[in-house]
């Protein structure tokens, strides 16, 4: 109520400033917005196993993007570099910044599909927000009860945004570029995820030496990332 109260305050205030008179704006105590709900990796891979593959294709996008659905939805072929593995995000919403990021092969697999679909223009999920959202919630509920898992009904298309940030922001412990990632440009609203728990653990990755700069070369190429050296070699890891 408090929020509600302050915007209807700002905006009489703008109000009042156009007409040439001033207003002083009393500002009332805003209520603490709840913690989003943080999934496992495991439940958003059941609901995007447990889609169609134009609906997989399009939360394997959300979850490994952190856009959010509209921003994801206003996409056309023309902003997929598939050689180069590339989204690119020119049209963000909320005033935030365009971004990129690099897709896995996984993906890559999967948006290719829907591109040969869709003519270069125009976009690849054409469809009306209450279709997407009712089909979602309609494959959410029959996993939910096929799995014995409530915990899925919990979880939104918002919801893989806050998992991927959560993910990135316990991966790397850097908020700027958990800032850049989301396209925020208030850091504040980055904030929120120092204050989530990440439920990665060393057992969900595959860890591996490399002795030589061929061995090192090939574990990359298959997808493991460079965490230190120890003694002469270096340690990589790989999710599970």
């Amino acid at each position: 109520m408090g929020r509600e109260k302050n915007n209807a305050s700002y905006a009489y205030r703008n109000w009042c400033h156009w007409k040439g008179f001033d207003y002083e704006v009393e500002k009332a105590r805003e209520a603490d917005s709840p913690l989003p709900y943080i999934p496992t990796e495991t439940e958003l891979d059941q609901l995007i196993a447990g889609c169609n593959r134009k609906y997989a294709c399009f939360l394997q996008l959300l979850k490994e993007s952190a856009f959010r659905w509209g921003e994801a939805k206003s996409l056309t072929p023309n902003d997929f570099n598939i050689d180069r593995q590339i989204c690119t995000l020119n049209k963000p919403e909320k005033y935030s910044r365009p971004r990129q990021f690099k897709m896995s092969n996984k993906l890559i697999t999967m948006i290719t599909s829907q591109i040969r679909r869709t003519n270069r223009n125009e976009r690849i999920w054409n469809l009306s927000y209450e279709s997407m959202h009712r089909t979602f919630r309609n494959r959410r509920k029959s996993l939910s009860e096929k799995l014995g898992n409530p915990n899925l009904l919990k979880i939104t298309f918002k919801t893989f945004r806050h998992w991927k940030a959560t993910f990135e922001y316990h991966r790397t412990k850097d908020l700027l570029f958990i800032q850049r990632f989301l396209g925020h440009k208030n850091i504040n609203n980055t904030l929120i995820y120092t204050h989530l728990v990440g439920f990665d653990s060393e057992d969900n990755y595959i860890v591996k030496i490399a002795s030589t700069v061929e061995e090192f070369t090939e574990l990359l190429e298959s997808g493991f990332e460079y965490i230190s050296d120890y003694e002469s070699m270096k340690v990589l890891r790989k999710r599970k």
